[in-house]
């Protein structure tokens, strides 16, 4: 029911959008110019009306929601603390505050391998395996315990490999023991359903009086969009899990790794069993990158030591096939709902131009994501493939020169772009990153962050100057109907 209902919420905030971003007839303004033009007004305290602070009380109270109570984090460690894990969930917390989009790949991610262990598990002949089941899989739920090696968590998939092999038990937790351990607050979902369902009434009733609407107001319109695509993705996933169940096998990890062969050669980024599920594709190796990059700048994140004890909240599983274009079109519209702010009225010209820019910049670093991507991992692979010959030509003609200038030169080179290629501690060959795609990424990451910053700023700054009938107060009495 919960869902249902901020599923229609979003549903007529995103009609209440794009109706923003259309013209109305000849004799009004511009809907899009959601803040008239008219008498402004500062800091008002609002003893007649909404005051300043009921406006950052109603957008922060909003977006604070919806970053905290959507949040299913994956089942802690066994040595770590509730303060550690508290800080875990504060820097989720403000992961899902500065980019909601992020989270949402994330749970879109872990709903996809979800499914698809279902679905692997009846082609066995198993009923009894529920989305519950493989959420909590997924979430480091099962801690595998061998006879000489540490223990550590396994997925779905690790689960699914082991017990075909005969090498454990089917799991025999059922799906009410698993909801059992979720200590998630009902009340606070419920309130934050509530709340979500409150602001886009509220908006609505602005709109349809033509009463202000503030940046601030448009970017909390933009969160639940988000939020909302988490919800639905989380819906099955315990939240909250403190606890792990142990699966214990009699076979030692040296006898599961030599019969898998050649597979299980390679070495391991989490687990021994990486050679099962593991499969990197852009957003986790850019995402490694970065990651490395700050650990290169001593800010660590994640576990350190190999086996790790939990999985990581971070980790972003693929997005196979047609999936990522349900990111892509939900990113869409997240990008689209600041563009609805290109005529608001704001205290001078620059800070609208701003607004502008960096609006636009959002919208344009999705596009240029995309194309760079598939050109550094898709179209320019296919285009070495084709001139391979020529390129061996012109390699050959290169090991002719000896002039040791330009070999000294070159090899400086190729030693920074083997740097940036893949700077992870172990040199491990699946995050290696084609130059042509790592490079404009970065510079596409500066323009995305800068453009994300500036619209939290004008949020605040806006506030100094704004129309009087944003203080206005919906009229309730007047949607009903008089006889």
């Amino acid at each position: 029911m919960l869902s249902q209902r901020l599923f229609l919420a979003c549903i007529y905030l995103d009609l209440l959008i794009t109706c923003e971003a259309q013209n109305t007839d000849g004799n009004s303004t511009s809907v899009v110019n959601a803040i008239p033009d008219g008498p402004k007004r500062g800091w008002s305290s609002g003893p007649n009306g909404r005051g300043t602070i009921d406006i950052i009380y109603s957008c922060g109270i909003t977006m604070f929601l919806c970053s905290w109570s959507v949040l299913c984090l994956n089942v802690p460690g066994s040595d770590d603390s509730q303060f550690r894990v508290f800080r875990r969930r504060i820097y989720i917390t403000a992961l899902a505050f500065l980019g909601p989009e992020f989270l949402f790949q994330i749970a879109l991610g872990q709903l996809v391998s979800a499914r698809n262990s279902v679905q692997q598990f009846r082609k066995s002949g198993v009923e009894g395996w529920t989305m519950t089941h493989a959420f909590y899989a997924d979430m480091g739920g099962f801690v595998l315990h061998s006879k000489e090696f540490p223990p550590f968590p396994i997925d779905a998939k690790q689960v699914h490999y082991l017990w075909t092999k005969r090498y454990i038990e089917f799991p025999s937790i059922s799906k009410e023991d698993i909801r059992d351990k979720n200590k998630v607050d009902g009340v606070l979902r419920i309130f934050t359903v509530s709340q979500i369902v409150w602001f886009v009434i509220d908006m609505a009733g602005r709109r349809a009086q033509n009463l202000a609407i503030t940046c601030g107001e448009l970017t909390t319109a933009a969160f639940i969009v988000c939020s909302f695509g988490t919800v639905l993705c989380w819906r099955y996933k315990p939240a909250d899990v403190t606890t792990s169940v142990i699966i214990e096998t009699k076979a030692t990890m040296a006898e599961i790794l030599c019969e898998a062969g050649d597979q299980a050669a390679t070495p391991y980024s989490r687990t021994p069993l990486d050679f099962v599920s593991r499969k990197e594709w852009p957003w986790s190796i850019y995402w490694s990158n970065w990651i490395n990059i700050l650990r290169c700048l001593g800010i660590v994140f994640g576990p350190t030591v190999r086996p790790v004890s939990r999985f990581e909240n971070t980790y972003s599983l693929e997005l196979p096939g047609n999936i990522k274009w349900i990111f892509f079109g939900v990113t869409a519209v997240y990008s689209s709902i600041f563009v609805a702010g290109w005529n608001y009225s704001f205290p001078t010209q620059t800070e609208l131009t701003l607004w502008r820019a960096a609006a636009g910049t959002m919208c344009a670093s999705l596009i240029a994501y995309w194309v760079v991507t598939e050109f550094g991992f898709v179209w320019w692979p296919l285009l070495q493939k084709t001139f391979r010959a020529g390129a061996q030509n012109a390699t050959d003609i290169e090991k002719v020169s000896k002039n040791p200038y330009v070999g000294r030169r070159k090899s400086k080179l190729n030693y920074v772009a083997a740097c940036v290629r893949n700077n992870t501690v172990s040199q491990d060959p699946q995050f290696n990153v084609p130059l042509k795609a790592i490079l404009p990424i970065y510079v596409i990451g500066v323009f995305y962050c800068h453009a994300r910053t500036y619209l939290f700023i004008a949020d605040i700054i806006q506030l100094r100057s704004l129309p009087a009938s944003a203080y206005d107060t919906v009229d309730w009495s007047k949607f009903l109907p008089h006889f």
